[in-house]
């Protein structure tokens, strides 16, 4: 299984499942097909903490990705206590954490750990619908007013958007690690031109000590989409 993200260690799946429907989620694909004979996810995609996950040990110098098969806004007060306990066993090792929530950080009644990241997903500054998350503009909001010194955000799958929204809510936000990401699952999504997301890359890196592409982002370098879904080679 992939870790997600290029700029974590591993994932740690002590808690699984969410109920976003994300219409392009891979994880959700997984549990209910390729993964569905595992007794982890006998109930499907319903959200749950993995009690066996919890003895899992961790190395100095490692990200750890928490959750990457589910969302932790659909976490119990309780469920999130046992897992930052277990965190603050390993001060030497970060943290992930990425809701499609993020007021759920608030919500956890304790202090968060300085060894934790807290992250958000924004693919466009622009509510598409293909999801019951929060809209990008509420997640931005939400991560915005929540005070920790370390926080990242996810543009993946980087969707069609307005690059001066886009860029003032990433510099309002002051993300160190943004990783930017295409839809490599054929999910026919409005993806941006080549040129739009050129400026947004560069312009990131402006500000943004650790700008990441992840594999898959250069087909939409390469590549203008033209409107009835057709695709011809940048520059021809």
């Amino acid at each position: 299984m992939g870790r997600m993200f290029k700029s974590i260690t591993r994932t740690w799946n002590v808690f699984k499942g969410c109920r976003f429907n994300c219409t392009y989620c891979s994880a959700r694909g997984l549990a209910l097909h390729r993964l569905s004979k595992s007794p982890r996810y006998a109930d499907g995609f319903r959200p749950g903490l993995v009690e066996q996950e919890l003895r899992r040990t961790f190395k100095p110098g490692e990200f750890i990705f928490v959750a990457y098969m589910g969302d932790i806004a659909f976490a119990t007060s309780g469920e999130v206590g046992r897992i930052l306990d277990r965190i603050e066993q390993f001060p030497d090792t970060r943290f992930l954490f990425c809701s499609k929530s993020p007021r759920c950080y608030s919500l956890w009644g304790r202090r968060i750990p300085d060894n934790v990241v807290l992250g958000t997903t924004i693919e466009t500054n622009r509510d598409h619908g293909l999801s019951l998350a929060p809209s990008p503009l509420v997640r931005f909001s939400w991560l915005t007013a929540i005070c920790h010194s370390h926080k990242f955000v996810s543009i993946e799958p980087v969707m069609d958007f307005d690059i001066d929204h886009m860029l003032n809510w990433l510099i309002t936000i002051r993300p160190e690690i943004i990783e930017v990401g295409a839809d490599n699952y054929h999910n026919r999504l409005p993806e941006p031109q080549p040129e739009q997301l050129e400026g947004l890359l560069a312009a990131l890196r402006s500000f943004c000590p650790a700008v990441i592409e992840k594999d898959g982002l250069e087909r939409l370098k390469q590549h203008k989409l033209l409107p009835k879904g057709q695709i011809i080679k940048k520059g021809g």
